[in-house]
């Protein structure tokens, strides 16, 4: 509050020494009014940086970055859970996520995410791997996301529970169930890494 005061005050003062030394200098004066010019120019682009800049900056990030589609109050519904996870409540950040996921089941970054708590922070691989299981065969996917789990479960297979079998198993079931797509190929690809091809 006190900004604007003594904004205003000053602009009181400058438009005053601006009137003055227009009215009363000779037109032989042209330093005295120069400056004084000078003087109201720099205290209009202080004004200009201080609340347009600002309000105009403001304005374009939320053309640039608001989503039009979506509603402004909508809530994340893993805010939670990360609140939990961020204090170090893993197991409270868990139930958390199963409650997003009984409520939105199709919600797959709640899906990934207990998975990816239990791996890292619960050294729970196995876990983990019934996690993502439950979550690929609990509802009908689309074809990424479902691809997006099978890969999970190979990988968790792979690298935490050293079950390169069941890894391959799941590799060679991607190239079935999804022929002829970059899923078929990455698993294909994958499949000669571990010598399986």
């Amino acid at each position: 509050m006190a900004k604007p005061i003594v904004l205003g005050i000053i602009g009181v003062i400058i438009a005053f020494v601006v009137n003055y030394v227009y009215s009363t200098s000779s037109d032989d004066d042209i330093f005295f009014r120069l400056s004084v010019t000078v003087l109201a120019g720099m205290y209009a682009g202080l004004l200009f940086l201080i609340f347009v800049l600002p309000a105009i900056s403001d304005g374009i990030s939320r053309l640039m970055f608001s989503d039009p589609g979506g509603k402004p109050d909508e809530e994340d519904p893993m805010r939670e859970a990360r609140a939990l996870q961020a204090q170090g409540d893993y197991v409270g950040a868990l139930e958390s996520l199963r409650q997003v996921v009984m409520d939105e089941p199709d919600n797959r970054l709640a899906w990934a995410e207990m998975a990816k708590i239990q791996i890292t922070q619960l050294d729970d691989a196995e876990g983990a791997l019934n996690t993502l299981s439950e979550a690929l065969e609990g509802r009908e996917w689309e074809v990424d996301d479902a691809a997006f789990f099978m890969f999970r479960i190979s990988e968790v297979q792979l690298e935490n529970m050293q079950n390169k079998d069941a890894a391959i198993t799941i590799l060679q079931q991607v190239c079935s169930t999804f022929p002829e797509t970059r899923h078929s190929a990455n698993a294909t690809h994958q499949l000669r890494e571990l010598g399986a091809l």
